[in-house]
């Protein structure tokens, strides 16, 4: 694999456009083309910048072998799947939220159901104003509930993604 192409493999991996890459090595759009296209073959500092910026080394760019091709691609693979993990983690977050909040609320519709049936016979004047109030003070305890129950569970599900992606980075820079 040439440098052309490795350069090319690795901004798309590292899902990158031209104007962007451009901008993190300092050089113009059109130098990122012609070094993808093997026009011209970038100034070792500008190596040694896209070496930093796809977090490879200078030899890893330099050097032709058919393994980096195969290195480039399950790199990619990697990145991939760890963003599929993290969306399914983000997902599950979501789900989990939206399914306790719904049960809480649930749960205080019923409370307030069955506080409905005593009170007609101990309070005949009760009016639709003090059971409004009632409702809207169980929902206001239900919806405290409700984001504690999402800050809870938010903080655990992150912190959980958040040593994943730990223990990823650890096994990375292991493997380099």
């Amino acid at each position: 694999m040439t440098l052309a192409e490795k350069i090319y493999e690795l901004r798309k991996t590292n899902k990158l456009s031209q104007e962007q890459l451009a901008e993190k090595i300092g050089v113009s759009r059109q130098s990122i083309s012609k070094w993808e296209s093997g026009e011209t073959s970038p100034e070792l500092e500008r190596v040694v910048a896209l070496s930093e910026v796809f977090d490879v080394t200078t030899d890893y760019l330099l050097k032709s072998k058919d393994v980096d091709e195969l290195t480039i691609r399950t790199d990619r693979l990697e990145k991939e799947q760890n963003e599929f993990r993290e969306k399914m983690i983000l997902i599950q977050i979501k789900n989990i939220r939206i399914w306790s909040s719904i049960l809480v609320y649930v749960i205080a519709f019923a409370v307030f159901i069955y506080l409905q049936f005593p009170f007609p016979y101990l309070f005949p004047d009760a009016d639709i104003v003090m059971r409004l109030m009632e409702l809207i003070a169980i929902l206001l305890i239900a919806t405290a509930i409700v984001i504690q129950i999402n800050l809870r569970l938010s903080k655990k599900y992150l912190n959980q993604l958040i040593s994943m992606i730990g223990e990823e980075e650890k096994s990375g820079n292991e493997n380099e």
